[in-house]
């Protein structure tokens, strides 16, 4: 899949469920009577599945972010009268779910953890503490120049801060094309229109507060499915996913195994480090493989597998990767590295020995066969490359 489209594959879902359920509003008449006692409070139930779920799987970002919609649900509750309070909301808002995008995965119930849980819930209680005692000097604070957008009225704070926030999200999913990127900012620009535009129906609110919800929980089921099959480091479906795929195709498929050469020898010349950066980038490469799906076998080992290629197309597709890697070129920030952690990172960025390094890989291609699979046939290959010199695919 190009890298371009694995943003939009990410967004693609939760914005097809939203606009579903605006569409589907206007039939919630249709909604059994005793269902509609419930549904007010529906926001609080699914949030306390999040706060259960968050608990055995640590993933702190998406609590959080469970936690400022929740926000805007109790804000839009309080039902305040003043405009420029709901611009004060968008402001916080956006800055809760830009500071969101910067955290670390640091424990979801350690001091640090509760007290970012307390910082998010406490706004909306301060904002109706401000508006209930009418404190003049607040409420100068926030009155504030507006701008028409699209025949919206939003003051110039409020749009500057949600803008930094959508921008910067959105850079960043195109960068690095992570879930958690991408749920962040459906629901930033989810809750964002629901401050501007919120339904007049307190059934209407709480089922869309509801949804935000449920798509959090969602993107937190599917990251913990994606750790369990999505190789970390370079990305690519690891051995579990590669495992059950050949399970479904039996035999009838043509297979690749690919291996770094000399890895060992590099990562004791160059470091770990440089090493973890030369398997992300002929990972890179092994991706853009066409008419098949690439996996990472283990360490510095790789399988593709074409389930409707015959063996001359892949192999001439295989050969293609292996030029890419081969003319590929890595420039080695420091042969010099600090030992200590917190050393390196002051000295990370202030210059190189500018040495460039390159790696080649080897390469073996299988098709059916009667009394072993593609796969081994495929890895009896490789290791016929290896013996033959490296740098090259043989089947």
């Amino acid at each position: 899949m190009p890298d371009f489209v694995r943003p939009i594959n990410l967004l693609l879902l939760p914005i097809l469920l939203i606009a579903a359920a605006v569409y589907a509003l206007p039939f919630s008449d249709l909604i059994p009577q005793q269902w509609t006692y419930f549904i007010p409070w529906l926001p609080l139930v699914i949030s306390g599945v999040l706060f259960l779920v968050v608990g055995f799987f640590n993933f702190s970002r998406i609590l959080f972010a469970g936690l400022v919609s929740l926000s805007v649900w109790t804000f839009l509750k309080l039902d305040f009268a003043n405009v420029h309070y709901t611009q004060l909301a968008l402001v916080l808002m956006s800055l809760n779910m830009l500071l969101i995008a910067f955290y670390q995965e640091r424990g979801t119930y350690s001091i640090t953890g509760l007290f970012r849980i307390a910082l998010i819930f406490c706004q909306p209680g301060i904002l109706a503490l401000a508006y209930v005692f009418k404190a003049d000097d607040f409420h100068q604070l926030i009155i504030w120049p507006y701008l028409e957008v699209v025949g919206i009225a939003v003051s110039i704070p409020a749009l500057v801060v949600f803008t930094l926030c959508f921008v910067y999200l959105l850079v960043k999913l195109f960068v690095q094309s992570l879930l958690i990127d991408a749920y962040l900012l459906v629901s930033l620009v989810f809750s964002g229109w629901l401050l501007i535009m919120p339904p007049t129906s307190e059934l209407h609110l709480s089922l869309l507060i509801s949804l935000n919800q449920l798509l959090l929980v969602m993107a937190l089921f599917k990251r913990s499915l994606s750790m369990a099959y999505i190789d970390e480091l370079t990305g690519l479906p690891g051995r579990r996913a590669l495992n059950e795929r050949v399970v479904k195709l039996g035999k009838n498929y043509t297979a690749a195994m690919l291996d770094i050469d000399f890895f060992k020898k590099f990562n004791d010349t160059y470091g770990h480090d440089v090493g973890d950066q030369v398997l992300r980038m002929v990972a890179q490469k092994i991706r853009q493989v066409k008419g098949g799906t690439a996996y990472r076998y283990g360490g510095e080992e790789f399988c593709v597998l074409f389930p409707s290629t015959d063996i001359e197309s892949a192999e001439r597709y295989i050969e293609q990767v292996r030029i890419s890697v081969e003319q590929a070129t890595l420039k080695v920030r420091s042969n010099k590295r600090a030992k200590n952690n917190k050393k390196g990172r002051v000295l990370r960025g202030k210059g190189g020995s500018g040495e460039t390094v390159s790696v080649t890989i080897s390469g073996g291609v299988a098709t059916t066969r009667t009394k072993t699979s593609p796969l081994k046939a495929a890895d009896v290959a490789l290791y016929r490359a290896k013996a033959q010199g490296r740098n090259q695919i043989c089947r």
